[in-house]
């Protein structure tokens, strides 16, 4: 929670260390674990505040590849406009509190910014998978010269090209 009650106007920063109980609720999007920092920028104004947030973490992850652990370094950074009143905002970078709002909770705009970090895929860089398993996904040595197992009836079929 990021409390700004008691802030004057102007900049304020904060850190928070990103601790297992928060890469935890993580684990659905394939984060086995993590650690990590977040550095927050509060520009506190008369009617809304602006925050810039941005995250470095290591995470633990398996490769999709290999299914070896692997590490994966995340530096992410988004900004957000916190308004306060009583109207829906359709816009995702502006947030509508309370008018008797008094803290912020800041997991979900860092949880957030964490997965939409998060490539599609995670794969070792620079063929770092294991090599044994690498000779296995290439699939078996067959061959090239196997004519005389070609069925007569679908040899014509080769003359089309």
């Amino acid at each position: 929670m990021l409390q700004f009650s008691g802030l004057k106007l102007g900049n304020h920063h904060f850190e928070y260390a990103l601790e297992a109980s928060f890469f935890d609720s993580c684990e659905s999007f394939g984060i086995n674990k993590g650690s990590g920092t977040a550095k927050i920028q509060l520009e506190k104004k008369e009617t809304m505040m602006l925050l810039s947030l941005s995250i470095k973490a290591k995470l633990d992850v398996l490769c999709y590849r290999c299914n070896e652990d692997m590490s994966l370094d995340i530096n992410e950074a988004m900004e957000l406009i916190y308004k306060f009143g009583t109207e829906e905002s359709l816009d995702e970078a502006l947030i509508i509190l309370p008018l008797d709002s008094y803290q912020i909770d800041m997991f979900q705009p860092l949880y957030e910014l964490l997965i939409v970090s998060l490539p599609t895929r995670f794969i070792h860089e620079n063929d770092g998978c294991e090599p044994e398993v690498l000779k296995f996904l290439e699939g078996p040595n067959i061959p090239q010269d196997r004519t005389s197992d070609v069925d007569p009836r679908w040899a014509a079929l080769n003359n089309l090209n």
